[in-house]
């Protein structure tokens, strides 16, 4: 029995597997029928669950090679203290604290090929986790027509960011050439995420007792993949992919990436 798509204009695609790395949420509430009998259950379990924690991220392009900016492919993880909990309970308390993390990426110093074709130039990103409640006053608003006040909240946001970056990573100092930062509303309308979040569901002891969460859904050949149905981030999307995979194919793909 083959599985379907159908597409905003009415036309309707079908083929024997159907995999969907939208997330279970958006897979249960959006993409498929409401109330189809097979998942209705599912969708009612997963809408307990609470969403993981938004973020805003620093997009950075600098001028100058890494070499040159004394940058190296290794990630930073920036935090005010050891005691994490703390930090992250004086931010959610007020934003106005340090912010509990900080990470730091180069994509273009772990690209040996990204010299050759943005010969002086590099990347950086940074991120921070940060609550949606911050920017749900913007909500019902449209990307890049949110207004002013949005506008100057974002702009503070960016001005600390890059300060952070620029004390950790000093090579950059004037030689940034442009940074935009996006915010969980950015990520609720690019990835249709409606809080946000940066991880999909939150790491909660229910999340991981719900055997919902697994690729094979009660719809034949319909598979989910993707950190839902492992573990949150890189990784658990990479193993999502693995046990996706075994499940479609009938073999131990996940054994042979490990």
């Amino acid at each position: 029995r083959a599985a379907g798509v159908r597409m905003a204009d009415g036309r309707e695609f079908r083929a024997p597997v159907v995999i969907s790395n939208a997330g279970a949420s958006n897979t249960f509430e959006r993409l498929l029928p409401a109330g189809t009998p097979a998942t209705v259950a599912i969708a009612q379990a997963i809408r307990a669950l609470p969403p993981s924690m938004a973020h805003i991220a620093l997009y950075i392009g600098a001028r100058g090679a890494s070499a040159e900016l004394g940058i190296e492919g290794t990630n930073l993880w920036i935090h005010p203290s050891a005691d994490h909990d703390a930090n992250l309970a004086r931010f959610l308390e007020d934003p106005g604290a340090p912010f509990p993390l900080v990470f730091l990426s180069f994509p273009s110093a772990k690209d040996p090929a990204f010299e050759a074709r943005h010969p002086g130039h590099s990347t950086i990103e940074a991120v921070v986790p940060v609550p949606y409640h911050l920017f749900s006053r913007w909500e019902g608003s449209k990307w890049k027509r949110r207004g002013e006040s949005y506008e100057q909240f974002k702009s503070l946001l960016a001005e600390r960011l890059r300060a952070i970056v620029e004390q950790h990573v000093p090579g950059l100092r004037g030689r940034i050439e442009i940074a935009e930062l996006s915010t969980p509303l950015s990520t609720r309308h690019f990835m249709n995420y409606p809080s946000g979040e940066a991880y999909g569901l939150a790491a909660t002891p229910a999340r991981f007792r719900l055997r919902a969460l697994r690729p094979r859904t009660p719809i034949p050949g319909l598979f989910l993949t993707g950190q839902d149905v492992a573990m949150l981030g890189v990784t658990g999307a990479l193993f999502g992919g693995g046990l996706c995979a075994s499940a479609v194919l009938g073999a131990n793909i996940v054994g042979r990436m490990t």
